[in-house]
């Protein structure tokens, strides 16, 4: 029986440490319908597009952010013509909750955050910022660290574009 309860244990432990990565929402219920102001700040070109990514779970959050991606489940995602040095995005009717923002100056305009190759194997190679400027030096910040609370706004939501390096070394 011992063994039975130690199994249990340690499933219900791994299953845990998997809801990091969930696609499930975490609003449970929605909020009042609203209107999200994002300004997408350090655009430094024109060229391609800006990929605009409401996350309201981690699976989406953690995904490559392949726009045209079906299996992936984001909350809503827009693609916007950039403007220099600053362009704003309006969401409307978004439901007030919590939610990550992600955008990708996506230069090549084939809907995904490119990669590098060399020197640093993996690395983003194309700007991208994230809601409270979460990043870690090897990776995206957490999914909890980005969160925003959105409801109705009086100031829009900052976002800082930088390429990895950049952001991981300064300059």
């Amino acid at each position: 029986m011992n063994k039975k309860v130690l199994l249990s244990s340690l499933i219900c432990v791994l299953l845990a440490g998997c809801s990091s990565t969930s696609n499930m929402s975490i609003n449970k219920v929605k909020g009042a319908p609203t209107d999200v102001r994002i300004v997408v700040n350090h655009v430094e070109s024109t060229e391609g597009q800006l990929l605009v990514y409401l996350h309201d779970n981690a699976g989406s959050y953690y995904s490559d952010d392949n726009y045209s991606a079906s299996s992936i489940k984001y909350f809503h995602r827009i693609v916007v013509k950039p403007s220099i040095p600053a362009t704003e995005v309006v969401l409307t009717d978004i439901p007030a909750g919590k939610y990550a923002i992600s955008v990708v100056h996506d230069k090549d305009s084939d809907g995904t955050l490119d990669r590098m190759v060399f020197p640093f194997i993996g690395m983003p190679s194309e700007p991208y910022g994230l809601s409270n400027d979460a990043y870690s030096a090897l990776s995206k910040g957490s999914f909890e660290d980005a969160l925003v609370d959105i409801a109705a706004q009086v100031q829009p939501i900052e976002i800082k574009l930088a390429t990895h390096l950049s952001k991981t070394f300064g300059g």
